[in-house]
């Protein structure tokens, strides 16, 4: 329907376009007077009345033509937007999400009423099956922790003890910020674990790790995957890189990161 709509759209164009092709430009002529002095003369000075009309009226139906489309367009992202088949998919509340109790409940608790914009057009995606793989970019403040951290508890089977989900960040302290985001959306569901891959914590080699949920730094994440297998990469569900732009700017995070993926 938008395609037929948008090449209807299209030929109307063209047709106020030909239209437009009959305009005459107005060419200036300078040609000294019987004084001497410069004169500029209009060569089309001659155009009438009726020729002057159609050309406001030209212009006039391209700039309508315009207008309606652009219209036309946003109304048809807001229809795709309400159909849950759609890429476009977004939500109003948490409700139409269909999260489990207990997620729902960890979301009110942390003073969420409804989603944000990137909420909203995020977690459906994030949420739906088969998963789907996102890239996101929203401002500071907006909600991208809580919708990854939101998706991350959604695809975690509790009864599995070992690492389903991974979370990536390029600094420790901000490995800690999003823990702390995980088990206060997560603190009514406390068969779900978490595991803090960072430096200063200090696993001994061939120890299984049981926790649902790995956040951490590249290095140390790399490590637990390859030289100490604590974490078996092809048993994760969700892979989250967090602060993107800064990883592929960071020589070294860039590296470990593409290896871990």
């Amino acid at each position: 329907m938008a395609t037929d709509s948008w090449a209807l759209a299209v030929d109307e164009q063209e047709a106020a376009a030909e239209s437009l092709s009959n305009l005459h430009l107005k060419e200036e002529k300078i040609k000294p007077d019987t004084n001497g002095a410069v004169v500029k003369t209009n060569a089309n000075a001659e155009k009438t009345d009726e020729e002057e009309k159609e050309d406001r009226a030209a212009q006039s139906l391209l700039n309508k033509l315009i207008r309606s489309n652009l219209v036309d367009n946003t109304n048809q992202v807001e229809v795709l937007q309400r159909d849950p088949n759609s890429p476009l998919y977004s939500v109003k509340s948490f409700e139409e999400l269909r999260l489990k109790p207990q997620l729902l409940q960890g979301v009110y608790a942390m003073g969420f009423n409804r989603p944000s914009k990137i909420q909203e057009n995020a977690l459906p995606l994030m949420l739906a099956e088969p998963p789907q793989n996102l890239i996101a970019q929203s401002q500071s403040g907006t909600g991208k922790t809580a919708a990854f951290v939101l998706a991350m508890l959604s695809q975690v089977e509790p009864a599995n003890k070992y690492p389903q989900c991974l979370c990536l960040s390029p600094t420790y302290e901000l490995a800690l910020q999003t823990g702390k985001v995980i088990e206060q959306m997560g603190k009514f569901y406390p068969e779900l674990k978490l595991a803090y891959a960072v430096r200063g914590n200090k696993l001994e080699r061939g120890q299984k790790i049981s926790e649902q949920i790995v956040i951490g730094t590249p290095g140390t994440v790399l490590d637990w995957c390859s030289k100490l297998k604590f974490i078996d990469p092809k048993k994760i569900k969700v892979f989250v890189l967090d602060e993107a732009d800064v990883m592929i700017a960071t020589q070294g995070h860039q590296d470990q990161s593409i290896r871990i993926q």
